[in-house]
């Protein structure tokens, strides 16, 4: 079966791979789609090669059908549609106890510390599955878990009908994170530099804002009688947007960092001080997170065919990293077709 083998030092190759069989507790699910996450790139340029236990398949943002199950699997049977929650928790440190696996003290992240999705088949354990309905495509389904990402980072936030949001950057997170938003009542203006960014977030309805050409904290006063803010989500990863996102939030309001941050970045922190600002951090998803994004694309309240802007066969899946690292901005998500059938 073939699979793309990541090797190490920025090496990823299309070749065959033998998966193996189910164990007890297993399922081998047939991947049919799997998108190009941020977490991947990172992959790709080296950065993750600790925690890998190489070669190894990478890829966690997936949709497949269930094939062989082992014999004591109980609540999935072969033929159903499922995607994966990528959160391998011990459940044995006080994160877990406490009720926080996904961001257990032990994590291990499906498609980084373990084998991942980018095959025909993929092993992994029963708990990892969620069911995906009828209704909704396996290509819709393959985003899944990054829109759980943006319905953690909502909830994190406490976000609640009629919000003034900012959401600044406009990447994959950031756009579907301003979907997540909208579609929970809040009133959104995301901020992004990139032009074709903006377009594609227009083209789905969001309201955008170009920091250079406009000054973005005199837009959010405007919008708020003053005030500011409600809460302001952090896509970016920049120090721009870091500089931006301690002044936008009203009194008491709230700042989500949503990126990961690959330097240590300079914040201002009297601008939080001075008005009790809140800042909030948010990783990975919960289940319920993936059971709320499944149930945003069943009712359509996020335009997946939007979102998805290329499809690409497995044996090209060079050319989908290429994509996604290209900056000009005219990918959203990249998703690879794993199978056929």
């Amino acid at each position: 079966m073939k699979a793309a083998v990541y090797r190490g030092n920025g090496e990823l190759s299309v070749e065959d791979w033998n998966g193996r069989m189910p164990e007890e507790k297993e399922v081998q699910i047939r991947v049919s789609y799997c998108g190009i996450c941020g977490s991947d790139i990172h992959i790709l340029q080296g950065t993750e090669d600790s925690r890998m236990n190489l070669p190894s398949v990478i890829g966690h943002e997936c949709s497949g059908t269930v094939w062989h199950v082992g014999n004591k699997v109980k609540n999935v049977k072969p033929g159903d549609r499922v995607v994966v929650w990528p959160v391998k928790s011990c459940k044995e440190c006080y994160a877990c106890k406490e009720g926080y696996g996904h961001v257990c003290q032990n994590l291990k992240v499906r498609g980084i510390e373990t084998d991942g999705a980018f095959q025909y088949a993929w092993t992994l354990d029963e708990e990892a599955l969620v069911r995906l309905p009828d209704t909704v495509s396996m290509l819709h389904g393959a985003l899944a878990e990054p829109l759980a990402i943006c319905c953690h980072v909502v909830k994190r936030g406490n976000l609640k009908r009629g919000d003034f949001t900012v959401i600044i950057g406009g990447g994959p997170i950031g756009i579907m994170t301003a979907l997540v938003a909208k579609a929970a009542g809040a009133e959104v203006l995301l901020s992004e530099v990139n032009e074709k960014r903006l377009e594609k977030a227009n083209e789905m309805g969001i309201c955008t804002i170009n920091p250079i050409k406009e000054n973005l904290l005199e837009t959010v006063k405007n919008h708020t009688a003053g005030r500011g803010a409600d809460i302001v989500f952090e896509t970016s990863g920049s120090q721009p947007g870091v500089d931006s996102m301690v002044y936008l939030p009203k009194v008491h309001g709230t700042v989500v960092l949503v990126a990961i941050y690959g330097k240590p970045m300079t914040v201002d922190l009297k601008q939080l001080y001075y008005h009790e600002k809140n800042i909030v951090t948010a990783r990975m998803q919960e289940r319920e997170d993936m059971e709320k994004a499944i149930s945003l694309l069943e009712k359509r309240k996020v335009n997946a065919d939007k979102i998805i802007t290329s499809v690409l066969p497995l044996e090209d899946i060079k050319e989908g990293f290429s994509k996604c690292m290209d900056r000009n901005g005219s990918e959203v998500k990249v998703m690879i077709q794993c199978s056929i059938d």
